[in-house]
């Protein structure tokens, strides 16, 4: 997600917080990736973990191909 979208306001309350999820490693729980965002003051999600996990791995395979 892009930093322009991180800054618009929540389309349901209208605050800018939001909170990003994590998904740790469970081998190495220092290491994470990003879960779900959604806001901090009505809970709207802006991208669930499932989403997340899809971007996740288009961006692994454009690395795998670019390898």
């Amino acid at each position: 997600m892009k930093i322009e979208e991180l800054l618009k306001p929540c389309p349901e309350c209208g605050s800018r917080d939001k909170t990003q999820h994590r998904d740790f490693e469970k081998e190495f729980m220092a290491y994470a990736h990003n879960g779900e965002l959604k806001c901090s003051n009505c809970g709207h999600i802006f991208i669930t973990r499932d989403e997340a996990i899809d971007i996740r791995r288009a961006e692994e395979a454009e690395n795998n191909e670019e390898e």
